[in-house]
């Protein structure tokens, strides 16, 4: 692996200050907490997991580590197949060596909540992950969540990242960020006021190539997706990814593309008879609008059918 060295004070520098081996400083770094985690929560830390690349390295080092924690996994509905059976596995293997994991069922289905909303989620309007990731389960408890996001998913992102991150909710201020996102404000430690939570993102100055090395070193499994030309694993269509990961995605399931055409349909009846605004004829053609990056970047009134200019 390349060397660098990463700061632990509470300080917000504006370079980091960068010593020994990434995986040596996130260890450091997770002991260093561990007395928070268990004052909050006996079992320690909340490892937040999609079993993707990032949350499958953030798990093996808290291992490492040796320090107290569980794993909670969030049903969402829309995961690829293959993933989810990678996840159900990997969790089978965590029980196995006695650490304890939680599978959260969702509340509402993304279609559900679809027809809720009457429009689909969008960058600026994530309702999803606010349902489907965000919500406070009881099984978190009061744990700190251990969260596999990173600072520099590109270049833009890795120009604004501290170590120590307070989402000013309730204080005057726009909150930032949502807790699964990997965005240029990630920090390694965060408190969000909004759901009384603390966060800590021991990979949030790691970029790709750290991720791939420590696996390959490690010899810890990915889920087989990443051979197969996905570079991003979550839920199918989600407005974070460009419009050609989600259209390899739809390709890829397209009994996924069949029901969004299918409750888009369904939405736009809905709001026809609440005599609400369509600006689309059916399921098909506002797919394929919605699908596009410029519409992701659309914000949306549910009176209308979308503000800012991009009515078909």
């Amino acid at each position: 692996m390349m060397e660098y060295q990463m700061s632990l004070s509470l300080a917000q520098p504006e370079v980091p200050v960068l010593r020994g081996q990434p995986d040596e400083e996130a260890i450091r770094m997770i002991r260093e907490f561990e007395p928070l985690a268990i004052q909050n929560d006996p079992r320690g830390y909340c490892v937040c997991t999609s079993e993707g690349k990032d949350s499958r390295v953030l798990g093996h080092l808290m291992r490492r580590a040796g320090v107290r924690h569980f794993y909670l996994h969030s049903i969402t509905g829309i995961d690829p197949p293959k993933l989810v059976y990678f996840q159900r596995r990997s969790f089978a293997a965590y029980q196995d060596l006695g650490l304890p994991v939680y599978d959260v069922m969702y509340d509402k289905s993304v279609w559900r909540l679809m027809l809720e909303k009457k429009c689909p989620p969008l960058r600026h309007m994530r309702w999803c992950c606010a349902h489907l990731k965000e919500r406070r389960t009881q099984e978190q408890g009061n744990a700190i969540l251990a969260l596999g996001v990173r600072r520099y998913e590109s270049v833009r992102r890795a120009k604004q990242r501290n170590e120590l991150e307070i989402d000013a909710y309730g204080k005057g201020k726009r909150g930032l960020i949502m807790a699964w996102d990997n965005c240029e404000s990630r920090r390694i430690f965060e408190t969000c006021y909004a759901q009384s939570e603390k966060r800590i993102n021991p990979l949030a100055y790691w970029p790709d190539s750290y991720i791939w090395d420590y696996s390959r070193e490690a010899g810890l499994e990915q889920c087989g997706l990443y051979g197969e030309g996905f570079h991003r694993l979550g839920c199918i269509g989600c407005p974070m990814a460009g419009e050609a990961v989600r259209r390899q995605e739809f390709e890829r399931w397209p009994g996924f593309y069949r029901l969004w055409i299918r409750v888009l349909d369904q939405v736009i009846a809905l709001r026809a008879r609440q005599g609400m605004k369509n600006s689309h004829a059916c399921g098909q053609a506002w797919f394929e609008w919605w699908i596009q990056d410029k519409a992701q970047e659309t914000y949306f009134d549910e009176n209308q059918m979308m503000l800012d200019g991009f009515v078909d």
